[in-house]
């Protein structure tokens, strides 16, 4: 253990140099302080197994390492903490399954399988095509035809209907 006087010599000594590349770390005042009083209290633990030669640069690391230690956790507390999170948005779709499948029945065959096995059946590009022995390019040519006209003629009945972003032949 190291007297109060060398405490605080070595404190007078080094207190600004570990303040400022605290505050460099941080950039608020108030937490640079705390971390630089952390730092010291930290010191005065390990005084003992410290040499004087050693002591700048363990100074330093341990004040980047808890400046490191306080980004950490205010990315993990503030940045997503649950009391600033908003609720979720909820979609309600203008038509319900049904009625765009009803919609279907106006495409040529091969556009309304491409749809019912996308949309009704969740089947990805890749496995429609293998299940209908299209190339997956016409899969998604036919997707995307046949989503155009689903879209014209919802748009054109319903002139208040927002453009349906939710349909789409990529993913």
């Amino acid at each position: 253990m190291i007297s109060i006087d060398e405490f605080n010599g070595i404190y007078r000594q080094h207190v600004d140099a570990v303040f400022r590349v605290t505050l460099r770390s941080v950039s608020r005042r108030e937490i640079a302080e705390e971390i630089t009083s952390e730092v010291f209290l930290t010191f005065y633990q390990n005084a003992a197994s410290l040499s004087a030669e050693q002591l700048p640069a363990w100074l330093f690391t341990v004040a980047k390492r808890r400046a490191a230690d306080y980004w950490r956790r205010w990315y993990l507390e503030e940045r997503w903490s649950l009391e600033d999170a908003t609720e979720p948005a909820t979609f309600t779709p203008e038509y319900s399954l049904e009625d765009l499948l009803a919609k279907c029945e106006n495409l040529k065959p091969i556009h309304r399988l491409c749809v019912i096995l996308r949309f009704a059946h969740g089947m990805s590009r890749t496995e429609i095509a293998q299940q209908t022995g299209l190339s997956d390019l016409q899969v998604k040519g036919n997707l995307q035809y046949a989503l155009k006209l689903l879209r014209d003629t919802l748009t054109t009945r319903t002139p208040n209907l927002p453009p349906a972003q939710e349909l789409s032949a990529d993913a």
